[in-house]
């Protein structure tokens, strides 16, 4: 992943070597409580997420949904759908694609935030950096109650295990097992909807176009409809968790727009840039 966050920071910021960016933005954060302060809420966000599912607030939460009567949505957007990602999925597969899906999905989408901050940070871009905590930290907290308390299970989950078929299959099972039993630690099998691969992508791509590097702005949009195409062709999430997953993302910019107004639009000194703090 290192190796991909360096990568899109030189695509951001093709004048200066990125190690150099990173090291740099890396080395400030250490030497100032504000920066680490910024750092570790972002970081406290993924700590909460990983947390949810170990303790198992997320089962505890279904079972106490389904002793009051509470419902498995799965087969009720089923219907609603009907066979759209078995469509997609059966029209579009191929090894490649299944490759490089995986790796948008996988790989480059939990770099892109790390990304963003790295280049808004070189650019010395206060609301840049603010947007993108804020945007962050509403996108989790806004899905957090629709994961428990509107369960969806995974589309290749429903196929296999509620109609015993192979019309959507998981399709990084094509890469390795493994790949899918790793990445489940930090997503659980019924928090579909809304798609946060979706969200959070497409809100990194929006804020993207404050850095007025449009190359860089478009390497990030199309990174964000990568990432919530691979959630359809990997099997993974519903039509319906995609356009929850749209939704999210422009109420979570604007929100983040409009929150950050304390903070100049131009580009000035970087966010805790101070060393005291």
């Amino acid at each position: 992943m290192g190796a991909t966050v360096l990568l899109l920071v030189w695509a951001g910021v093709p004048e200066m070597p990125p190690w150099r960016i990173v090291g740099r933005s890396i080395w400030a954060t250490v030497r100032s409580r504000r920066r680490m302060l910024y750092f570790l809420t972002c970081l406290s966000i993924l700590a909460a997420n990983y947390l949810y599912l170990v303790i198992g607030v997320d089962e505890a939460c279904n079972e106490w949904i389904g002793a009051a009567g509470g419902n498995d949505y799965t087969a009720a957007v089923h219907r609603f759908e009907g066979e759209f990602v078995s469509r997609l999925q059966g029209a579009l597969a191929s090894l490649p694609l299944t490759w490089f899906l995986g790796f948008v999905y996988v790989v480059a989408f939990p770099c892109l935030v790390f990304t963003l901050l790295f280049v808004f940070d070189h650019l010395r871009h206060r609301r840049g950096l603010a947007m993108l905590l804020i945007g962050y930290v509403l996108n989790y907290l806004i899905a957090l109650p629709f994961f428990l308390w509107f369960p969806l299970r995974e589309v290749y989950h429903y196929y296999a295990n509620d109609l015993a078929s192979q019309g959507v299959r998981l399709m990084l099972d094509d890469i390795h097992p493994v790949v899918m039993e790793a990445y489940r630690l930090m997503s659980g099998l019924d928090n579909c909807f809304p798609s946060f691969h979706t969200s959070l992508g497409v809100t990194l791509a929006l804020l993207a176009w404050h850095t007025r590097r449009p190359r860089f702005a478009l390497l990030m949009t199309g990174l964000g409809v990568a990432n919530a195409l691979s959630t359809l062709y990997l099997g993974i999430h519903w039509g319906i968790d995609v356009a929850g997953g749209l939704a999210l993302a422009f109420a979570a910019y604007g929100l983040a727009r409009l929150l950050s107004r304390r903070w100049a639009e131009a580009p000035d000194a970087a966010l805790g840039r101070d060393q005291g703090g």
